[in-house]
């Protein structure tokens, strides 16, 4: 066993780095596109529907993505697809349907079943989204007003994009050092 998965990560042939303390339900179900970070206490529910999380994604400690289940048919679950270099902090509970690509969702964030939160949003830490919430492309929810929503300059893809490739790296780095 390596120094790096004795210190909690696994290194996948992706490059991405699951925490030995994540849970991951249906594994088969769950596609992690690469070069990802799952940090310890997440838990993935790929047991109930498919989960896809993009590259360059950050999961933070304590943090659940859930399918939600389908409005029409109590019984089934929606899939759950997270889009590439989206950042989902600590503590938040996870059941949209869709988080686009270049998103950052604050620490102790409840997202509702069946939310979608376009492209380049951000949500501030705390906020909660009720079931069935759309949140626009280039968007800021804050918890002060969460029903006023800010628009965000187009730079927002490009510095969620270079955020999102740093955090990475430092990381791997860090990693590289505990060896």
């Amino acid at each position: 066993m390596s120094s790096l998965e004795e210190e909690g990560y696994i290194k996948t042939t992706t490059h991405n780095y699951i925490s030995r303390k994540a849970t991951i339900d249906g594994a088969k179900q769950v596609e992690i596109k690469g070069r990802s970070i799952l940090h310890e206490g997440v838990h993935v529910r790929g047991d109930l529907q498919v989960v896809r999380i993009g590259r360059y994604c950050e999961i933070g400690t304590s943090t659940t993505i859930e399918p939600p289940v389908n409005a029409l048919q109590n019984s089934k679950h929606v899939p759950v697809v997270i889009g590439s270099h989206t950042h989902i902090g600590a503590n938040c509970e996870i059941r949209s349907s869709a988080i686009g690509s270049m998103v950052w969702i604050g620490d102790n964030v409840k997202i509702g079943s069946r939310c979608v939160i376009k492209d380049n949003c951000f949500i501030e830490a705390g906020v909660i989204l009720g079931n069935d919430t759309v949140i626009p492309p280039f968007t800021r929810i804050s918890v002060q007003n969460p029903t006023m929503y800010q628009e965000l300059p187009p730079s927002m893809a490009v510095q969620m994009q270079e955020i999102s490739l740093d955090r990475y790296s430092e990381f791997k780095q860090d990693q590289r050092l505990r060896q």
